[in-house]
């Protein structure tokens, strides 16, 4: 499954501290072989969508300046860690899509915990907006509590109650998150 899309975020700098609110949107597919009405084949599939609006609070624990880095630059070794909650909508095979289990949409709160580097450049010449152009590169861990899935066996049109498989030991959900981000501070 392969999720793409898009993240709006907004805060403010405080030294080595940011606080910043995060709106995600993305889409789900799924890509590779897929059994189709007219056989066996290669495939794109769009399965749903989501967002996921959050909270977080950034620390540069390690920070090189312009003696370093460069005139007005800035290289930074970050933490950060926040809530939120996500939503997540799943979409029923069209008619000539192949059968599939449809997981029931969920709501649910999250922890996120990352790192990463920052590589933040002041231009020299302001021209009012951007004053700072910074890229981010890191990895975002967001951990959830287990809730059993339900969901739906789809078939062309029909749709049923399906029982998924579910581990009872697990207390906590796990996603990885790899994230390249631009940011422009005025």
């Amino acid at each position: 499954m392969l999720a793409l899309g898009v993240a709006v975020a907004g805060g403010y700098r405080f030294g080595r501290i940011t606080i910043e609110s995060e709106l995600q949107a993305f889409t789900l597919r799924t890509h590779g072989a897929i059994n189709t009405p007219l056989g066996p084949g290669e495939g794109d599939i769009g399965i749903g969508h989501g967002e996921r609006l959050a909270a977080l609070a950034r620390l540069d624990v390690i920070r090189l300046g312009p003696h370093v880095v460069g005139p007005n630059s800035l290289l930074s070794i970050y933490v950060e860690g926040g809530a939120a909650v996500a939503w997540t909508q799943w979409s029923k095979p069209d008619f000539d899509q192949p059968s599939r289990v449809v997981p029931d949409n969920t709501k649910r709160p999250e922890g996120q915990v990352g790192f990463g580097i920052a590589l933040d450049h002041r231009l020299q010449e302001p021209i009012g907006f951007p004053h700072r152009i910074a890229w981010f590169l890191g990895w975002r861990l967001a951990l959830a509590p287990h809730e059993p899935m339900t969901a739906t066996q789809c078939r062309g049109t029909s749709c049923r109650p399906y029982q998924m498989e579910d581990d009872s030991s697990a207390i906590v959900d796990r996603s990885m998150l790899f994230q390249s981000s631009l940011a422009f501070t005025f």
